[in-house]
């Protein structure tokens, strides 16, 4: 009961962090895919999207609901929460509400949400009524119940095979980040007080090199930066000692002191008028 209640509030928390941040995206602000965004990490997940939306159908017809529940918890658990979710919060929080990258990002989020409460709704019924009232915005006396629809159609997708080798590098750098951890290492807590640079051979960089604007929130630091070497090696810099953001938290190299008084990255300044 223990694990059940736990990966039930899993599931449960990760549709409402979804849901959460499409409180100001309409269909109107939806943004297509484009060939370009092949290196962004919400092409990646809605690759892991295409295939979550296959086994569940595929485990649903052959009623191996044990299945389900696993690749409904997996999906939840380890794709969306430690991996798209975790890189894309920043954006989700910081990006000018408009910003092409965080319609985007909430483009996929909206996506990824109507297939996960339809695919829940079999086995987590009352859940999956509320969720889906909340997504559809209906009152609780509405007959648009998630009952009465579908389970999401399956579709393919496919984003760029360069994507295994990031998260390939993103588990070696996640590992560096964890024993810099340690007080007989660099001793940073905190992610985003460190930042990565990877010395990487020249045939791997050069595929890694495309996807560079995304392994900063990938690996949740404030700076990560690739460089061409021998062989791999990742080193995590403690960056304690540059200005922090205000607002964002990052130490990104452009944090200085705005008109206002606040320390502020280029970014963030942007948003809230303070460029200058």
């Amino acid at each position: 009961f223990r694990v059940a209640s736990e990966e039930y509030r899993k599931i449960r928390n990760t549709i409402r962090f979804l849901l959460g941040n499409l409180k100001d995206f309409r269909p109107e602000h939806a943004v297509e895919l484009s060939e370009r965004d092949r290196y962004s990490i919400d092409s990646w997940v809605v690759q892991e999207l295409s295939e979550f939306v296959k086994k569940v159908h595929r485990y649903y017809a052959s009623f191996r609901f044990n299945l389900v529940s696993d690749t409904i918890f997996n999906f939840c658990n380890q794709t969306l929460s430690a991996v798209y979710l975790a890189a894309v919060k920043d954006r989700l929080y910081c990006d000018h509400p408009d910003s092409l990258r965080r319609r985007r990002a909430q483009t996929v989020i909206n996506r990824v949400a109507d297939a996960l409460i339809r695919a829940v709704a079999p086995i987590l019924v009352f859940t999956g009524e509320e969720a889906w009232l909340h997504y559809c915005d209906e009152s609780e006396d509405s007959s648009h119940s998630v009952h009465l629809t579908s389970l999401p159609n399956e579709f393919n997708f496919e984003t760029d095979p360069g994507w295994t080798e990031v998260m390939a590098l993103r588990g070696e750098a996640l590992r560096k980040l964890e024993e810099a951890k340690n007080p007989a290492g660099a001793g940073v807590k905190n992610p985003l007080d460190a930042a990565i640079i990877a010395r990487i051979p020249h045939g791997r960089l050069e595929t890694l090199r495309l996807f560079e604007a995304e392994l900063a929130d990938l690996c949740g630091v404030s700076r990560f930066q690739l460089q061409a070497g021998s062989q791999t090696k990742i080193e995590i810099q403690d960056i304690r000692g540059e200005p922090r953001c205000e607002r964002s938290w990052k130490r990104d190299g452009t944090v200085r002191q705005r008109s206002d008084g606040g320390w502020l990255s280029d970014r963030d300044a942007e948003v809230l008028g303070l460029l200058e």
